[in-house]
């Protein structure tokens, strides 16, 4: 049987990754870093675990050998250095697209995200953005898949901005500021069906060469998804729209008194930037079937102690 590597492994959505292709049958290598510190997310899954470091790629024929498929997932989503995301996001995924098209592995599924495709990017989303335009360097042994993956909720939460987006909501105490009116349009996914979307990908001819765009079934404005979590939360605090302006004003002054400020550049992109690209290639190619994030939360969370606390 021919293996499996996700990088990644122990991360929110690629434990949950590993887990679902075991349960489907795969042989599955799961690359994690020395000491990784979330390792125990792995705990109870018959999976192979390996050590392999992108930012090293001598650390990377190893976890390669006789691999047929790769998930890549391992980035840098938060960080206070932006040289950080370069060496991660861009230059280790460099490091093992090169080192999979020497190992032979015949499809790499690269995990982007909706960020590559603002307008406007982030430092993060920029530095996705060129990792994917390596998967367009023609190779006669590796064929390439991209998929762009809107903000992931989930069980606890979800993804670190989905957390960080609900903490802040908690935390203000008169108001909620909304940066910006909150027109951009959202679509965000659970992880359960982002990880599904990923396993179709295995040996689907019909994905290679192409980019996916890994989406929620609905598409709410930021100020729509604010008020939704506001009602699953028991929260009556009015949102106030902070002009953009302003926020900048306010990041810029931060920048120069906080060490590792909320409000920057690149938070406001975030929330200003639209995300609601078409899924309907993914549906339609692969069987991509996304729930919607209003009926998941309203359905779905009551035994969370996250949205309980």
């Amino acid at each position: 049987m021919s293996t499996i590597l996700v990088t990644g492994a122990t991360g929110f959505i690629g434990s949950r990754l590993v887990k679902l292709l075991v349960e489907r049958g795969f042989a599955v290598r799961a690359m994690v870093v020395e000491r990784d510190p979330l390792l125990s997310a792995l705990e109870g899954i018959d999976c192979e675990i390996v050590a392999g470091d992108i930012t090293r790629v001598e650390t990377l024929a190893a976890p390669l050998a006789g691999v047929s498929t790769v998930f890549h997932l391992a980035a840098v989503l938060f960080a206070d250095n932006p040289a950080l995301f370069k060496r991660v996001n861009l230059e280790g995924t460099r490091n093992l697209v090169g080192e999979s098209v020497k190992a032979g592995v015949r499809h790499f599924v690269y995990v982007s995200a909706a960020a590559a495709g603002y307008r406007l990017r982030t430092t993060y989303g920029e530095t996705k953005h060129l990792a994917e335009r390596l998967m367009h360097d023609p190779s006669e042994r590796t064929s390439f898949t991209v998929v762009r993956p809107t903000l992931v909720f989930g069980p606890g939460g979800g993804g670190q901005e989905l957390v960080r987006y609900v903490d802040q909501i908690r935390k203000f105490r008169w108001f909620i500021p909304l940066v910006g009116r909150g027109r951009a349009r959202k679509r965000w996914v659970l992880v359960d069906d982002l990880v599904d979307g990923l396993a179709r990908l295995v040996d689907r001819r019909v994905s290679y060469g192409k980019t996916y765009n890994f989406g929620g079934g609905d598409a709410h404005s930021m100020r729509e998804y604010t008020e939704i979590i506001c009602r699953r939360l028991g929260i009556a605090k009015p949102i106030v729209a902070v002009p953009v302006w302003v926020c900048r004003a306010i990041a810029g002054l931060l920048s120069h008194i906080q060490r590792s400020p909320l409000l920057k550049r690149d938070t406001i992109l975030g929330v200003v930037m639209d995300a609601d690209f078409d899924i309907e290639p993914a549906r339609r190619e692969i069987g991509y079937d996304p729930v919607a994030f209003e009926e998941w939360l309203l359905t779905k969370t009551w035994g969370d102690p996250f949205w309980a606390r």
